[in-house]
């Protein structure tokens, strides 16, 4: 059964169709959120579809622009679409081994075409020569794919699986071929491996946009999570900050009040702060919060509440903790202050802490009642010569 198209009506339809892409892909390039590599993508319409016109004139225009440049052209393509790929996936998109089969085809048909015409050799050539393009698109979209972004990926490399391995057929059904006699008539597996053409870049279009659909909701929830991070952190340290300190403690709160637990909070102040800045400039003062927060993160349970309360002023809410681990990690974290040093010009910056704490009791209403006794602990602790923890 011979396919119903010949080959200039297959090659209307493979014009038409790239530049419908063409258009369709523009816009959403041009108007849309896109990721690199998409440009790419789009472009690789052009050379397809300029490609296939000058095939469908073969007769009407010499054999050097029918075929040669033809031919080029439409190699072109599927490079592009390799090199947006890399792109996409955050790889340099240049590839030599594509533009040395570039240069192998080109000189195979300068050879079938001139030296030693052949018209049924250069078709093989060409589908080789494609086939290897289009198989390594598959291999790039298959290799160390996020779980998030499969779906996508998975489609497209299925898309240029499926049609690299019908090139890689036709070149082995080539021999049983019949010759290309007439260059307007088609046979059955030409008019097949045409309309593939024509279908598939339609179909790995298609996922094209997926994957960039699938990329940009990924980068809208990180972008979402590091919103919500920024608004519950402080940026100079990376603690909670005082809103998010306040909801979260609340919420052990209930937690403590239905379980029958116990809540202590410890409040802490870097002593002569003011006196350090002024000193060693506002850099140094920098460091030596940073420093303290990390003192801080390194001696408190997963489960504690850490936060900057405000300047030089740190709080930590310990979920479980009764009277003596309260003291415990309050005298705990004033030693390793006191240890700490930070470079400052020539010299070291050093600095102590003085600590409050308080214990949550059930007849707390909130935060403030608890944070009320905590501050006058500390207030305590700075009148009795600071670098001391008062209960």
């Amino acid at each position: 059964m011979r396919f119903l198209l010949d080959n200039r009506t297959q090659a209307a339809l493979q014009f038409a169709v790239p530049v419908i892409l063409l258009m369709v892909m523009s816009v959403s390039w041009r108007t849309q959120k896109t990721h690199h590599g998409f440009g790419r993508w789009t472009i690789s319409n052009a050379p397809l579809a300029l490609g296939s016109l000058l095939l469908g004139l073969r007769g009407m225009v010499p054999d050097w622009v029918s075929v040669f440049v033809a031919n080029g052209l439409l190699f072109i393509s599927p490079i592009l679409i390799y090199e947006g790929i890399r792109q996409f996936r955050g790889r340099p998109p240049r590839d030599i081994f594509n533009y040395g089969l570039m240069a192998f085809l080109l000189g195979a048909f300068a050879f079938f075409l001139w030296v030693r015409p052949d018209a049924n050799v250069r078709p093989v050539v060409m589908t080789v020569c494609a086939a290897i393009v289009i198989l390594r698109c598959a291999a790039s979209l298959s290799r160390d794919v996020p779980a998030e972004l499969r779906p996508g990926y998975r489609f497209t490399a299925a898309a240029f699986g499926i049609y690299g391995l019908a090139l890689t057929l036709r070149v082995f059904t080539a021999p049983t071929l019949p010759e290309l006699s007439d260059t307007v008539a088609g046979d059955t597996w030409r008019g097949l491996l045409s309309m593939a053409t024509v279908v598939m870049p339609v179909v790995w279009t298609f996922g094209f946009f997926m994957m960039t659909n699938d990329r940009l909701t990924r980068s809208l929830r990180t972008a979402e999570v590091e919103m919500r991070e920024m608004a519950s952190t402080d940026s100079l340290t990376g603690l909670l900050n005082r809103r998010s300190f306040v909801e979260m403690s609340q919420r052990e709160q209930v937690r403590m009040r239905r379980n029958g637990g116990t809540l202590a909070l410890l409040v802490m102040d870097i002593d002569h702060f003011k006196h350090l800045n002024d000193t060693y400039g506002h850099l140094v003062g920098d460091a030596i919060l940073r420093e303290m927060a990390g003192i801080c993160k390194g001696s408190v349970r997963a489960t504690d509440l850490l936060a900057r309360w405000g300047g030089e002023e740190f709080a930590v809410l310990l979920p479980d903790t009764d009277y003596a681990g309260c003291l415990y990690l309050g005298e705990k974290l004033r030693r390793e202050v006191a240890g700490l040093s930070v470079p400052a010009g020539r010299g070291q910056a050093r600095t102590t802490i003085s600590v409050g704490g308080a214990l949550w009791t059930p007849d707390d209403e909130n935060l403030d009642s608890v944070l009320r006794r905590a501050d006058i602990a500390l207030y305590k602790a700075k009148r009795r010569g600071r670098n001391c923890v008062v209960m």
